[in-house]
Order: C-alpha cells, then structure tokens, then sequence
C-alpha cells in the first residue's frame, strides 16, 4: 500500500486509540485502503506485542469471538461450553488488554452489542470496518447504534495515486501507458488507493490489451465489479467452533 505521512498518522491515531481500549467504527467506499490498512494495524499490534485478532468477514457474534481466539491462543477453551469460553477470552483480555480488527462488517446483532459493551473498560478496543458506498449502507450504518465513535478513512490525493502508477510502472507491474489513460485512471480511483492496487492488478491480463493499448473501460468496469462481489473465505467464527 502507498504510505503517505498523513495515512501513517492517521494509522499510528488509530492504533493508539485501540490500544487505549476505544471502540471504533472505520468507514468508506469499497477500494480505499481499508483492509490494508487493518494489515497494518495488525503488524503494528504485533511488533508492540500487543494481543491482535483479525475477523476477515464480520456479521456475527462468531467473528468476533474469533477475533479474541486469534488474539488470545493460549486460552484453554476445549470442551467447555460456548457462553463458558466467551468468559475465559474476556478474561484473558482483562489481564492483558488486546484490538480487534473486525473488517467487513455487514450486521450488528443484539448478541454482538452486548458481547462488545462488555469489552469495554481497557479489556479489548474494537475497530469494526464497513463499506459505505449507497444511501441504503450509510443509514444501516445509522441504525447500527453502537455508541461508537465513526471515523471516515481518508482519501489519498490525486498526487498520491500518480506517485502510485508511476512506482507501478517503474517496478513493471504496470505496463508504460499512455498519459490520457493514466489520467483518466487517476480520475477513475477517486482516491482509492485499494481499487487503484485491486485496478494495477488485473491490468496484467491480456484481455485488457489490444494493440498495444489498454482498454481502460473494461479495466475500470471490471474493476469495480470484482470489488463489490468480493466474498473473503470461510468465517472465521465457524471455524473456531466457539459461538
């Protein structure tokens, strides 16, 4: 991911706010960098020793004892009861205070307010992420009611993503383009430095070229279209077995 001093100071806050137990809600339009950036809040929790868990897809109160799970594996939760196991992660975060990164956030149930107001206190600090790109997500956002502090991810200027598809061209993984199609891709980004990488990516496929030009629509369309339908693999909730 393109780094600049501002994404940095905005990840290293939003670090510093977890760590200190806070709950977060972080927002924006699919392709901004959000999921890369839990990468590196995940990185940063670890090189600092703190307990971390990453939930990839969360719509349950599964994903997020998952969470705790990956954070705290030592916790001895074999054969014991679901509500038994929920107590001995939130004890183990009581003792020593970890994040949780729960991204794609899709739904907020009753079961999951709950269990989330009784991390609070220094237990866990939560970042729940969500993709905002209609009216219809931004009121579910509304209707969530988790009394959390909402923070919008920050849009990198249209002189950040030249930077981005020049580094992209110079390292080949861009093929050289001409300079109205690197503009109009640019246009096209909006400041989305993950559709602009998800973009990078599948511009290496043929179909994308033809007479040594780049079908840019195709490019962008498809682009689009793959982030939207994207599924992350199977939840993490069910696999951990504890619910």
């Amino acid at each position: 991911m393109f780094q600049s001093n501002a994404l940095d100071a905005f990840a290293a806050e939003l670090g510093s706010r977890l760590r200190a137990g806070s709950h977060l809600i972080l927002y924006g339009p699919r392709g901004a960098g959000k999921t890369t950036l839990l990468a590196d809040l995940g990185r940063q929790n670890r090189a600092l020793g703190a307990p971390c868990g990453l939930a990839p897809s969360t719509c349950g109160l599964p994903d997020i004892v998952a969470a705790l799970v990956e954070a705290y594996p030592r916790t001895d939760i074999e054969g014991i009861s679901r509500r038994t196991a929920r107590a001995r992660l939130r004890s183990a975060a009581d003792r020593v205070p970890g994040v949780l990164l729960l991204d794609h956030t899709t739904a907020v149930t009753t079961a999951m307010l709950g269990f989330l107001r009784r991390l609070r206190g220094g237990i866990a600090g939560a970042l729940l992420v969500a993709d905002i790109d209609t009216a219809h997500e931004r009121e579910r956002l509304r209707a969530w009611h988790i009394g959390a502090l909402a923070v919008r991810m920050p849009a990198a200027s249209d002189r950040q993503i030249r930077q981005l598809l020049r580094a992209a061209i110079q390292t080949g993984n861009l093929p050289e383009i001409e300079t109205r199609a690197a503009q109009q891709l640019v246009r096209a980004a909006r400041g989305r430095i993950g559709w602009l990488t998800s973009c990078i990516g599948r511009s290496r496929a043929q179909e994308y070229w033809g007479d040594g030009r780049l079908h840019l629509a195709a490019l962008c369309t498809d682009t689009e279209i793959a982030l939207r339908q994207s599924r992350l693999g199977p939840r993490m909730g069910r696999r951990s077995g504890v619910v």
